[in-house]
Order: C-alpha cells, then structure tokens, then sequence
C-alpha cells in the first residue's frame, strides 16, 4: 500500500506515508471525487495544518480496502525495514528512509514528464495548505450588507480619550454561565478594543478554542487577559479601518510586549481580529515567529460563487444609486484583476483600461498619492472579463468618462479613502461573510484570482480541450483558450504556445500577481494540491481513456470476480461499444475514461449538477437604480443617463453637499408636504427654482418639512418677499425671518402698489452647475408633486 501511495498519489516521506496508512479517515468523502487528506508533519502553531491531494479511482479503492482490514498501526520504521525486506527478495539493493521519497519523485519525473517545481509541491504537503471543510455561518443578514452602522461623524474629529475605560469582557467572565444575558456594548468611536475584546470573549465561551470546545474558563480568562497591554495604545474607529493605521497599531503593541507568552496570546487576538468587519486588514505574517511557517488564511472562490457574490452586490436593494455598481466592479478588480483592497481604492481612470470587444482588462498597480503597493514597485495586470459583467464596466467608464483621470476609480470626486472603504469594500466583505462564512474577507478575492490565473496557465501549457476546462458554462468562458490567449498577448503576440519557453509562465504569473519567488504564491494563495495532476497529467486527467482488464473494472465497480453484470454497467460507460465486445467471455481490453467510471462508482452520491442560467448584471443594475428614483440622487443619475448627458462632477457636487450615502427616499411625509406647496419652475434666467406663496406659516411649516433635509444642502436659498405697500411690512419680515429663514440666507423686501402679499423663494446651486441638473430636480419635484392628481 505505501508503494501505491508514494507512485500513484505523490511522492511523499515514508513519515507521511505512515501517518496515511494509521489513519483511516484520510479519505474524504466528497463524491465522486474523493480526496486524500494528508496532515502537516509539523506547523508549529496551535492550529492542526492539513492538505489534499487528487485520489485516482483504483488508488481509492485499494486505500479503502486496506482501511477495512483494520490493521495495527505501523511506524515509520517498521514500514521501512518491510519495504527494504520487500526490495531485497529480488535482489534490489538497499534504501535507507531518506531515499525512498527520492526514488518516488524519479519515478514521477520519468513517468509523467512533470516539471520539478511541481513535483516538489506534490513532495512536500507542507508546501501548501488545504480549505478548510468547515464554516462558521455568519450572523449577517443579507439585508444588512449595506447597513450603514457607523456615525460618520466618528471621522470629522475624533478626541483623545480621557475618560475611564470600561472592559466589559470582564462582566462576561465573571458570570460565563449566564453570559446571554450580559449586554453588548456600544462602539466607542475613540477606543474599539473594549468592544472587541468582548466579542472575541463571547466567541471563546461560545465557540471554544482552535483545538478544544469548550474552553475551560481558566483558559478562556488567560487568552483575554489583554487589558493591561492594550490600555496604552487605543485603537480608534477610523484607524482600525486604515490598512496601514491597523497593522501599524498592532506592530507597536507586539513589539512592546517582553513575554514570549502574551506575545503568543496577543498573535491569538490578532487572528480573532483578522475576521471581524471592521480590522480585516490585518497582515498576520508580520507577527508569525521565524520558527514557523508564515500565516495563511486558505480561502477562495470559484466563478460561479464570484457570480452570486456580485448578483447579490447589484440585487440587494440600497438607496444610493451608485453604491451597488461601485461595489460589483471592486469585487470583479479583486477576483479577475487579483488586486489588494488598498490597490482597488487606489486605482485611478488613468490606471485601468479596458477593450469592450475582447474583454481585455489592462490595469496598472502604482504608487499614488494615497498610498505605495506592497513592494513599492510597479506592474501591469492583464486580464479578460467575463462577457456578463462587460456592461457593467461600459456603464462605469461612461459614468467617469467626463471626470479626471488622475481621481479613484471607484467613488464621487472629492470622496475620501476612507469613505470608499466603508461605502464600496466593506459591503463585499459582508455579502462574503454571509455567502460563505465569517472566515472570508475581501482579500480572498485576490487568492481566488490567483487560483484562477494558475488553473488558465496550466490549462494553457497542457493544451486541455476547452470542453474539460471547467464544469460550468462561466468557468468553461474564464478558462477557454481564447481567454488564455488574450491574456497572455503582451508577451505571446501572436506566438503559439508551443513556441515559446513554458518555464517562464510562472515568472510571468509572477510578475502580474506582484510576487518575486512562486513559493510565495504557492503557499499564501494556492491551497491544496488536488486540482494539479488531473490538469498537467494526462494519467491523470479525467477525460483520458485508459485501458482496463475486464478484472480491474470489476474490482472499480464493485462486482464479485465471477460477476455477469459488467455488460451492463460497462453499456452505461461507453454507450457506442461494440456489444461483442463488452461480452465477460472476451478478454478485449475497455476503454472508458476515469470520470465515467467515478460516476458509475459514486452513482448514488452524486447530485444533480445544477446549471445556473446566465445573469444580466447590467440590466438588474439598470432596474435597481430605477428603484432609486424616489431620491433626489437617482432620480438626477437616471435622467442624466436617460438624456446621455452624463456629469459625475455635478452628481458628486450634490452628493458631497447633500446627504452623501445616506440618500434617503422622499417619506410620507415629505410628499405631503410637497403636494401642498404652489407649483415650482425655473427662474427666467435659468439658474435657480422658484415658487410664489403665501408668508404664513403653514407653508413655512411644509417648506422646512422637505427643503431642510440634508439632500438639498447643495441648493442656497433666498426669500424675496414683495408686499403692498399699504400693510404693515414688519410683521410680515418678521414672520419670514422667524419661520421661513435660516442664519446667513439672503432676504430681499421690495413693496408693490396693488395686490396680496407674495413671498417668493429661490432655490440656486451653491457653484455653478450644467443648466439640466435644474431642470432634472424640477423634473423630480414635479413629479412628486404631480402624484396628487393620481386619485
């Protein structure tokens, strides 16, 4: 059995053989296929590191009839001197434990033709690190991805805190038997580790520790007792928002740690961290000891995940006409394009270009007045999108089109880094924590690109038909030739690729991912191993015919050795054999290839595989922002797109002199109190709205009701109040000044000779704006105020 393992699986240490052999759930069993899962000899960490490898179909069921045998574990030595007892029968000479996995990846090399870089990966399991099979499902509902649950005033200015801090983890801890009932607090803007430090309390009593549930409560006190080494180094709202203001933070409250063993319990807290919305930036390879392999945290998508990532992003209802198509292309940048979240925030029209016809995404990663890459360096990212989402970013190039091309990508002009953060990152990550689990954030965009990158590239090189290149019609269009092709044309042009070196595809991958050394990308970014040999192998692809002895598919599919029943099953696996000879008396050899049989073998496990129709984002995103059309906002975005007159400087110029993200709908209220003002119009000159009413305070009443809300702070206004002549002109000036005006705003008091009293109010843009934005916002009142015919 360990010579099946170490020539047909990989070739591993005769130590992790032995751990395989001992241990009979190895197998995993995700039909139909299953795979090997092979544990880390050593991480040093508290976290048991594993990783799976690709388990050919004869290799399963001779592992699982070993398995059944129930054997004696078996040490590394003992298996050692079996295989030298089993060389020396025919005379082979001696190998020692250290050669066998030598002469295993010979073998491989010889038989296979594998490059060594990937017969290293398959040698070495602690080279890489599987997906984890569990999740931890996320407390986020998927009406709340674009809740907005911070006072955005909590950036305006924030003061140094003075006052006592309260850590109410330690309530929690002192009555851990009731601890649902003890409640949580509020976030403090100034200071949020009290809060985090009672969320990650609450999880180890709810949850337990990596390896133990529950948690003794002397353990859960010791990993908690942190208050003394976070008093002195707050962490406010804005800063633990900050990529580099977080990791800045927690480098300076490690470093002034002396204990070796609050450093370890400070590193559990930083992981705790790493997970929660609000501190996802954290770089935990900064604090890994040099003794250990560095941090990972193995997560990723495949496209159709990405896909329903981005239809919900675009289906979940938000006021904020923009917000969604914002958040749907940083999420496509973070999974197609590989970036970082800093270097999506930080792109600019001038980095990124993009081809409608081929779909080709060229993006520039630079340093920028916001911020530096990584490696301070620069480089180009190529990448082809998919043809569902090019709509998408048509609509976002004609919305930036008028605007400079030195601004963010993604946001108003003026936004802030922050705000972008909070407004278009932060909803991924949520849509993530919710589809997927709380172990996800943004960054797991980029380990899912860079998987994807891998799988086109080796696909490329082995020349896979396009038809085995993935399992939907999505992934078949991300992987197919052509989208390889174009990827690659910056340094093909035009050469097959066959006539170039395929050695230097990684350099390449490298160079675009941002990494120097591919070990780097081998462990950070490609989890598991067992998606490699079915693509660089024909052995072991599934799509290969292989031949097989009429004994051998009986032993696959289960039949006794005398069985009569191979004619059926072998019909099912090759319909357009000749009946001859699948007759058990022939001996001809069968030709199906191994994905038949594994859905012969695992037929009662498999499940249907269900195809998901292909989405238009485009046209979902079009309708959703139909729905903004009760908001000022969108009903000017829909109206500018409506008339191709598009201007995002006068959009951002209302937005940021408006009520920003927090666009809410016209209420109940509000109309009402629109209906019952006098018609409005524009001024003769153009340049402001007008309406002409009674100085009373009725309308003064209904004025405020709906022109003092923070969505018309882009507007001045000025009361010209005209009375006759005759009237007491005081009194009403003074019920204007006390009811209608504000502190600073214009009043003109001209006086006529015949007729009531009128009052007229202007309403005129702070700067000067396009002449149409006046005319859509009266388009807008109007047409709320049109409704009360509609009885």
């Amino acid at each position: 059995m360990a010579l099946v393992l170490g020539y047909d699986v990989a070739p591993l240490s005769l130590t992790h053989i032995t751990a395989i052999l001992n241990n009979p759930d190895s197998i995993t069993n995700e039909a139909p296929c299953p795979r090997l899962r092979v544990n880390h000899i050593t991480s040093g960490s508290d976290e048991q590191r594993v990783t799976h490898y690709h388990l050919p179909l004869m290799t399963y069921r001779i592992l699982k009839d070993y398995y059944a045998q129930s054997l004696e574990p078996i040490s590394t030595k003992a298996l050692c001197t079996s295989l030298s007892q089993y060389l020396h029968s025919p005379g082979l000479p001696y190998t020692n434990e250290f050669l066998w996995p030598k002469l295993f990846q010979i073998s491989w090399y010889l038989r296979f033709k594998l490059p060594p870089i990937f017969i290293k990966d398959l040698a070495y399991p602690e080279r890489h690190v599987g997906l984890s099979n569990s999740m931890t499902v996320s407390n986020i509902k998927e009406a709340d991805i674009y809740a907005i649950n911070w006072n955005t005033n909590w950036f305006d200015s924030l003061t140094k805190l003075q006052k006592r801090i309260y850590w109410t983890h330690e309530i929690l801890l002192k009555d851990s038997e009731n601890w649902d009932s003890v409640e949580t607090p509020l976030w403090d803007a100034n200071n949020i580790l009290p809060r985090l430090l009672f969320d990650y309390t609450k999880q180890l009593l709810l949850n337990g520790g990596v390896k133990k549930f529950p948690l003794a409560l002397g353990s859960i006190k010791n990993y908690t007792s942190l208050k003394s080494k976070l008093e002195p180094y707050p962490l406010c709202y804005a800063d633990a928002i900050s990529e580099n203001a977080v990791n800045t933070w927690a480098k300076k409250v490690y470093d002034s740690i002396d204990s070796n063993n609050v450093k370890a319990t400070f590193y559990r807290f930083l992981r705790f961290l790493s997970y929660q919305e609000q501190t996802d930036t954290l770089d935990l390879e900064l604090f890994s000891p040099p003794f250990v392999p560095p941090s990972v945290s193995p997560a990723r998508l495949d496209v159709d995940e990405c896909d329903l990532l981005i239809k919900s992003l675009i289906d979940n209802q938000t006021n904020h006409p923009l917000r969604s198509l914002f958040c749907a292309i940083a999420a496509l940048l973070g999974f197609y394009a590989m970036l970082r979240r800093g270097e999506v925030l930080r792109l600019r029209r001038k980095d990124i270009h993009f081809t409608v016809k081929s779909g080709l995404l060229t993006v520039t990663v630079t340093n920028t007045a916001e911020g530096t890459t990584k490696s301070k360096k620069s480089r180009k990212v190529y990448t082809v999108v998919p043809q569902q989402y090019r709509p998408l970013f048509i609509y976002l190039f004609e919305i930036k089109k008028g605007s400079p091309r030195n601004h963010p990508l993604l946001g108003f002009e003026g936004e802030k880094y922050q705000s972008r953060q909070l407004y278009y990152l932060l909803p991924v990550s949520r849509a993530l924590r919710f589809f997927f689990g709380t172990h996800l954030n943004f960054h797991h965009l980029r380990h899912s690109g860079v998987h994807i990158f891998m799988l086109q590239t080796l696909h490329c090189v082995s020349d896979t038909p396009d038809e085995q290149r993935g399992q939907t019609p999505l992934e078949r269009e991300v992987l197919s030739s052509k989208s390889v092709a174009r990827r690659f044309n910056y340094w093909l042009e035009g050469r097959e690729v066959r006539e170039v070196n395929d050695a230097v595809f990684l350099d390449q991958m490298g160079l675009q991912i941002g990494h120097i050394h591919y070990s780097t990308t081998r462990w950070s970014y490609l989890h598991d191993i067992d998606w490699l040999l079915p693509i660089i192998s024909r052995a072991h692809t599934s799509y290969t015919q292989r031949n097989y002895t009429h004994s051998e598919l009986r032993y696959l599919l289960g039949l006794k050795p005398d069985s009569n029943d191979l004619r059926r099953k072998s019909i099912k696996l090759r319909r357009h054999y000749d009946k001859n000879a699948l007759d058990p008396k022939h001996n001809e050899p069968i030709l199906p290839c191994e994905n038949d049989l594994r859905n012969e073998v695992f037929v009662k496990e498999i499940q249907a595989n269900i195809t998901r129709p292909t989405v238009d984002h485009a046209s979902a995103w079009m309708k959703s922002i139909n729905t903004s059309n009760n908001t000022l906002l969108g009903f000017i975005l829909i109206s500018m797109h409506k008339s191709k007159a598009f201007d995002l400087s006068a959009l951002s110029f209302i937005w940021d002199k408006g009520s920003r993200h927090h666009d809410l709908s016209i209420t109940k209220e509000q109309c009402t109190a629109l209906k019952n003002l006098p018609p409005f119009a524009l001024s003769k000159d153009g340049q402001a709205l007008q309406v002409a009413l009674a100085c009373n305070s009725k309308n003064a009443d209904a004025f405020s009701t709906v022109f003092r809300e923070a969505m018309w702070k882009w507007l001045n206004v000025e009361f010209a109040l005209s009375v006759n002549r005759k009237t007491n002109n005081e009194q009403k000036l003074a019920l204007l000044k006390r009811v209608f005006a504000q502190k600073n705003e214009t009043i003109t008091l001209s006086k006529h000779p015949i007729g009531k009293t009128k009052l007229t109010i202007l309403l005129s843009p702070k700067t000067q704006l396009p002449p149409n934005v006046l005319k859509f916002t009266l388009l807008f009142i109007q047409s709320i105020q049109s409704q009360k015919d509609k009885t």
